[in-house]
């Protein structure tokens, strides 16, 4: 069990609950501010709209910074648009 502190509030958040809600989450389109994001079965996900379905929050309630800490710590990879892996 991997405990994560998000805006001072406590949450247990797991590989296995992020891949349950994309599962029946519709991703964001990738515009404006939101140029980070994770892959998951072929669609991009916004980072911050996979935390803030995880856990409730409102978006404002936490920075992307932490999206991408949970969401790396966990084993994803967080791309940014514009960016190509070499």
């Amino acid at each position: 069990m991997v405990i994560f502190r998000i805006g001072g509030k406590d949450y247990d958040i797991t590989e296995k609950k992020i891949e349950e809600v994309l599962e029946k989450l519709e991703p964001e389109p990738l515009k404006g501010a939101r140029k980070y994001y994770i892959e998951y079965k072929g669609k991009r996900y916004p980072i911050k709209q996979v935390i803030a379905a995880v856990t409730g929050l409102p978006r404002i309630g936490f920075t992307a910074r932490d999206a991408y800490r949970v969401l790396t710590k966990l084993g994803f990879e967080v791309k940014e648009l514009g960016k190509q892996s070499l």
